[in-house]
């Protein structure tokens, strides 16, 4: 036991000499995070409308007032003013008579494609309102039934996808660079020497990968409920969860490092493979909505799974059955730590 303690101090003292390498795997997903959520459009939008002046413009913000979610924020926000031209803003409404008709003239400032979809879909909403109203009893009638009690912000969703990439960089970038160091550095030769088990040594690293995962992602579970105030229902479920996710990324790390045997490409190929894991693993919504080749593409990654397995503790309801996904990932856990064992063998305890 005193041996493994001494191997795990050793891990961590190693540190020091990847300070850059730990604050990009540790922090970058927690940036991305705050990053994103900036721009991420909200579920209510200010919509800026000049005073209406007679009673067709009053029905239009009475219309824009009444549509949103029964459970959560508006849909729209509108805002009055006195202008009728964008100065300032991003976009502004106003009820003016072309041909004779009164119309919704919708003027926009300098925004990009995404927002004036955005804001064309509010201003299209509210006309359909008013429309349906005039219809009466034969308008469309919506009964919308909530399946929660209250309408979580998506950025919730956004950063519950996040905790496996931030489990899944940090586990993998350190454990590569951490290896390709030693290939580099000819320190890889103490280990070929040192009187100590294989099975000790990916042990003290392993369980050093894992916290480090643990400490990343904590950072994006604890960023996320503070920014949004939802906070999953059993942090300690949650940690089992990205378990086993940490201890694929540590594994992939070690088998990349073992590979490549040099710092860059390492660092680049658990970048990409992490990153390409997240989007494709259920990183903006259940790939289940999307469906076609992405859903069957998210099956091959472990996020997707993580993802289902994440989404009872922040919504507490399942989308998908749970067994199936926990037998995937400690499937795969024991799958890749013989990989990774049986690499460290051919590499370094038996060198070509």
């Amino acid at each position: 036991m005193r041996r493994f303690l001494s191997l795990l101090a050793h891990e961590f003292r190693l540190a020091r000499t990847t300070i850059p390498i730990h604050a990009v795997a540790i922090l970058e997903p927690v940036i991305l995070y705050a990053l994103l959520t900036a721009i991420l459009v909200r579920p209510s939008l200010d919509v800026y409308v000049t005073n209406p002046t007679d009673e067709i413009g009053h029905s239009l913000v009475t219309a824009m007032q009444s549509i949103g979610s029964p459970i959560g924020d508006s849909y729209i926000n509108p805002i009055l003013t006195d202008q009728m031209q964008p100065d300032g803003l991003r976009q502004v409404i106003t009820v003016e008579e072309i041909n004779d008709t009164p119309t919704a003239v919708q003027k926009y400032n300098l925004i990009d494609s995404n927002l004036v979809k955005n804001y064309r879909n509010r201003l299209t909403t509210a006309a359909l309102q008013l429309w349906n109203e005039t219809l009466g009893h034969e308008g469309v009638l919506v009964i919308q039934e909530p399946s929660l009690p209250v309408d979580i912000p998506y950025n919730v969703y956004f950063g519950m996808a996040m905790l496996p990439l931030a489990a899944m960089l940090s586990a993998s970038m350190i454990g590569a660079i951490l290896i390709a160091q030693e290939f580099e550095l000819n320190t890889i030769d103490e280990y070929r020497v040192a009187p100590i088990p294989t099975w000790m040594v990916l042990s003290a690293r392993m369980v050093r990968l894992i916290i480090s995962a643990a400490i990343a992602a904590g950072l994006l579970l604890a960023v996320n409920g503070l920014i949004n105030g939802y906070w999953p229902s059993s942090i300690g479920m949650v940690a089992l969860i990205l378990l086993p996710i940490a201890i694929i990324g540590g594994c992939l790390g070690m088998i990349v490092g073992l590979q490549t045997r040099t710092t860059l490409p390492a660092f680049i190929l658990t970048l990409a493979a992490s990153i390409t894991f997240w989007i494709i693993g259920d990183s903006f919504k259940p790939a289940a909505l999307f469906g076609g080749f992405y859903q069957f593409a998210s099956y091959l990654t472990p996020n997707s799974y993580a993802v289902n397995l994440l989404f009872p503790q922040y919504y507490g309801s399942q989308i998908n059955l749970l067994l199936p996904s926990v037998v995937v990932l400690i499937g795969l856990s024991l799958v890749m730590l013989l990989a990774v064992t049986v690499l460290y063998l051919k590499r370094v305890s038996k060198p070509e």
